[in-house]
């Protein structure tokens, strides 16, 4: 059985995430958990704490969640849980992914663009984790995401077959050309020298590798160049090897 974690706000690209968890799934068995994040009430009262974790969704999320259940149900292979997390830390984080043993953890537009204190330290901590990390763009509603270009970083370990090897039990897609890149370089530099090659092979992934970093709990822009060549990225964990 897989199982994917979607850390979400409930913003409407959430269904984006939930529709594209169910394509990853290849018809089997699959649970797919959305993670919501909160701060822990600073309070020593068991009844005020209670009172605090219990806020009610705005009609918006309401309307997301209702819609996600549709969906999910119609998928007939998956099913939906629901888990809020109050307060986080590295080993919370390690913890959870392990206990649910997530497979996949998929990233949307409006989750990386959130400002809240508890929403950065919850993206950077799950950054960290050697799990694969799909982040989506704004456009990926029913896109296909089986041909993938490798972005291999200068010090990077993985080879292109080794990658290929690693992902295809987890992730349904096939690397069909690879471009090396300096981990100096800017997204918009890079632009006109992968436009070629996406539109060649007909590209609808990009894949790149990450390494733990230090947790700085700012906001960073991260894997901006999804946001500029306009594709989905999967980044993989570069010690899983």
């Amino acid at each position: 059985m897989k199982n994917l974690l979607i850390p979400t706000t409930l913003e409407a690209d959430t269904i984006n995430a939930v529709k594209t968890a169910i394509r990853q799934s290849k018809d089997e068995q699959c649970t797919i958990m959305l993670m919501l994040v909160a701060e822990v009430p600073d309070t020593d009262s068991a009844a005020f704490f209670l009172r605090t974790v219990k806020s009610e969704m705005t009609v918006s999320q309401k309307i997301v969640l209702k819609e996600i259940r549709t969906i999910i149900n119609e998928a007939g292979n998956c099913t939906l849980k629901i888990h809020n997390q109050y307060g986080v830390s590295s080993p919370l984080i390690k913890n959870l992914m392990e206990f649910h043993k997530i497979s996949l953890t998929i990233l949307t537009p409006s989750y990386k663009a959130c400002a809240k204190k508890i929403q950065v330290q919850c993206l950077q901590l799950l950054c960290n984790c050697k799990v694969p990390m799909l982040h989506l763009t704004e456009n990926c509603d029913e896109q296909d995401l089986s041909k993938a270009l490798y972005l291999e970083k200068n010090k990077s370990r993985f080879q292109t077959e080794d990658l290929q090897q690693l992902i295809q039990n987890e992730f349904d897609c096939k690397i069909v050309s690879q471009a090396k890149i300096q981990e100096s370089q800017v997204a918009e530099d890079m632009t006109a020298i992968l436009a070629e090659a996406i539109s060649k092979n007909q590209i609808s992934l990009l894949i790149e590798t990450r390494k733990p970093e230090k947790i700085s709990f700012k906001k960073k822009n991260m894997n901006s160049i999804n946001e500029v060549l306009g594709l989905p990225v999967l980044s993989v964990y570069e010690e899983l090897v």
